[in-house]
C-alpha cells in the first residue's frame, strides 16, 4: 500500500448534542458510521484547509518497586487529547460562528444547568481518487477558541479564520467502518 497524501480530506460534525459516552460505552463505531453515512446528503460537512492535534497522548505514572533496581515501573495513568485546531478560508457560512455563540450564551447559573452544545465528529481522509481511506471519531467537541482573520488592506492574502475544538477523545476508525466514497 503506498501512503496517501494528506491534502483531501472531509470534516463532518453531528448535530448539537448533549454529552456523548461513545468512548466509554464502545459505541464509537456506532456513533461515526451514523455521522459517516450520512455524510453524502447531509451538509453538516465543513470545509477546512488544515487540520491540526489529530493525535493523542498517554500520562504515565512511574513507581520505584523496592529491590528493582533496574528501574522503574510504569503504568498507564490518564490519557491526554490536545485540541483539534482547524483552518479555513472565510466563506459565507456562519456555522461556526453559530456554534461558538450557542456555546457562549450557556451559562452554568443554579437556574440553568443546561451544558453547551457539544459535537461529535468524523475526519475523512480520501486518495486521489476521491475513496476514503481513513478516519478519525473525535467525541464531546466544543469550540475552544475561534480567532477570525488578520485583514490588511494591502495584502491580497486569503482570509482564514481557525477554530479550536476541545475534545474528549480521538480514535481512528477501522478502513471496513468507512464510507466506500464520500
Amino acid at each position: 500500500m503506498q501512503p496517501v497524501s494528506g491534502f483531501n480530506f472531509h470534516v463532518y460534525f453531528s448535530p448539537p448534542a448533549p454529552e456523548s459516552n461513545a468512548l466509554d460505552a464502545g459505541d464509537t463505531l456506532a456513533a461515526a458510521t451514523g455521522i459517516a453515512s450520512g455524510t453524502v446528503n447531509s451538509a453538516n460537512g465543513v470545509g477546512f484547509a488544515e487540520v491540526h492535534g489529530i493525535n493523542s497522548e498517554m500520562e504515565v505514572e512511574e513507581y520505584r518497586e523496592g529491590g528493582r533496581n533496574i528501574g522503574a515501573r510504569r503504568f498507564p495513568k490518564w490519557g491526554r487529547y490536545p485540541n483539534l485546531v482547524l483552518r479555513r478560508g472565510i466563506t459565507d457560512s456562519t456555522f461556526l460562528w453559530d456554534w461558538w455563540a450557542d456555546v457562549m450564551s450557556h451559562s452554568f447559573t443554579l437556574a440553568t444547568t443546561n451544558a453547551p452544545p457539544r459535537r461529535n465528529g468524523v475526519i475523512l481522509l480520501e486518495n486521489t481518487s476521491h475513496n476514503t481511506v481513513a478516519g478519525w471519531f473525535f467525541a464531546n467537541a466544543m469550540p475552544e477558541r475561534l480567532t477570525g482573520p488578520g485583514l490588511n488592506a494591502r495584502s491580497s492574502e486569503i482570509a482564514i479564520e481557525t477554530l479550536e475544538l476541545a475534545h474528549e477523545g480521538l480514535l481512528r476508525l477501522p478502513a471496513s467502518n468507512l464510507p466506500a466514497t464520500v
